[in-house]
């Protein structure tokens, strides 16, 4: 469950809590089916420095209003071969998932949060992706938050490529070289906290993502758009 464009005064409670959540989601590439990932959830803080999920931050700057922080955040765009059903991806070089890393802001503007994310591939790739979005909690209960955010991504040419594009030792029969362009991905998503007891937190997320011509253009992808659903608990102690 991604929180990071979720209000922080969402996510900043003091409290240590363990979990685990799972997801399945949409694959872009030919002959890739959903897939299910389990993974770790952390929850801690230790004044300005903070874990959330697999996020790592450090808050450099707040007021009521607005916040800025240095931030490193997971990005599971990697492929394998193995992920296609018959064969389709023979001959692609595997990527893994990495982390990026850089500066989050965000502004109170009325009821809603802005976000604003600039951030670097700092394991796999010399990419960088830029985030625009505006989220707006609601308490249908006391123990209940549901956030819907809309926003847009931009990803930068290096990054598109390193993760999309063919390299001429991957080029094959109906896969020609591709060196992708820069993408656009407009996004949507839902996320829901409800703290369920004093100790026991629940959370879920689903998001749609429309992918760009950078992406969809690619002769390994034959999907426009990818729907993730994610469900977690945390035990805070």
């Amino acid at each position: 469950v991604d929180t990071s464009a979720l209000d922080r005064s969402l996510t900043d409670k003091n409290r240590f809590g363990l979990g685990g959540t799972t997801s399945l989601a949409q694959r872009p590439f030919i002959g890739v089916d959903d897939q299910s990932t389990s993974l770790p959830y952390i929850k801690y803080r230790y004044q300005d420095f903070y874990i959330e999920g697999i996020n790592i931050g450090y808050n450099l700057y707040k007021t009521e209003q607005s916040s800025i922080e240095l931030l490193a955040t997971p990005r599971f765009y990697e492929v394998k071969q193995s992920f296609a059903d018959n064969g389709e991806l023979n001959g692609i070089d595997e990527t893994k998932p990495t982390y990026l890393a850089g500066v989050s802001a965000q502004y109170q503007l009325g009821p809603a949060t802005l976000t604003m994310q600039l951030l670097s591939d700092i394991q796999e790739s010399d990419g960088y992706e830029f985030i625009l979005s505006a989220s707006k909690p609601f308490k249908p209960h006391a123990d209940v938050t549901i956030a819907p955010s809309i926003g847009v991504t931009y990803q930068s040419d290096e990054l598109v490529d390193h993760f999309y594009g063919v390299q001429a030792n991957e080029v094959a029969v109906n896969r020609p070289l591709y060196q992708a362009d820069a993408s656009l991905n407009p996004h949507l998503s839902v996320t829901a906290i409800w703290q369920a007891s004093k100790h026991i937190q629940l959370l879920g997320q689903i998001k749609y993502e429309q992918l760009g011509d950078g992406i969809t253009d690619s002769p390994i992808v034959d999907e426009d758009s990818i729907i993730t659903s994610v469900i977690g608990a945390v035990y805070l102690f």
